[in-house]
C-alpha cells in the first residue's frame, strides 16, 4: 500500500546543434520544507495503515513495523485493540481504502507537526474468527479520521488519531 515515488530521467541527453551532449537537467524540483513535510507525513500516515492492515491478518500486536509509523497514542490504541482480538480469536481481512489530505501543518516555516484529514473506506475490511468464517454480519463503512503526524529525530510518525464511527464522511 505504501509506494514511494522518486524522480527519474529516460537516460537521454540533450543534444546540442554541433552533436556533443550535455545532461538533461532533472525535472523534479526541490522541495521546499512545507512540502516535504507534508510528504513524509501523508507517507507515515499510509505507512501506519498498511502495517495495521497486514498486522490485524494475524492480530499481531507486537509487529515491529507499526513502531515505524505510529508513535503515543496511535501506537496505544492500534496495539491494544489487536491485542484485545487476538484474545477474542479475532483476525482482520480485506483492504482499506484512503484518500489522506493534509489540512494543516505546524510550524508554516519549518513544520514539525502535520494534521492529514481522512476517510477512511474499511467496507473491503471485515473481521473474521481466526478459523477464517466471519465474525458477525456488520459490513465495514467509511470512517472520518483526523490523524496528527509528528517528526521526532528525524522520523514523521502518527503520533494521534481519532477514528470515528462508520458513516461520518
Amino acid at each position: 500500500m505504501l509506494l514511494v515515488g522518486a524522480g527519474c530521467t529516460s537516460g537521454k541527453s540533450d543534444s546540442s546543434p554541433n552533436g556533443t551532449s550535455s545532461p538533461t537537467a532533472s525535472s523534479a524540483p526541490s522541495l521546499g520544507p512545507r512540502a516535504a513535510a507534508e510528504r513524509d507525513a501523508l507517507a507515515a500516515y499510509r505507512g501506519m495503515w498498511s502495517t495495521f492492515v497486514e498486522a490485524a491478518k494475524t492480530s499481531d500486536a507486537e509487529a515491529p513495523e507499526l513502531r515505524k509509523y505510529a508513535s503515543d497514542q496511535a501506537l496505544r490504541l492500534i496495539a491494544s485493540g489487536l491485542y484485545n482480538d487476538k484474545k477474542q480469536g479475532k483476525i482482520t481481512k480485506g483492504e482499506v481504502v484512503l484518500d489522506p489530505k493534509v489540512t494543516e501543518v505546524k510550524p508554516e516555516q519549518v513544520p514539525t507537526e502535520v494534521t492529514v484529514l481522512d476517510c477512511v473506506d474499511t467496507t473491503k475490511w471485515l473481521v473474521h474468527k481466526a478459523s477464517g468464517e466471519l465474525w458477525d454480519d456488520k459490513p465495514g463503512g467509511q470512517h472520518r479520521m483526523t490523524a496528527t503526524v509528528k517528526q521526532s529525530d528525524g522520523a514523521w510518525k502518527v503520533n494521534s488519531f481519532i477514528l470515528e464511527e462508520s458513516g461520518t464522511c
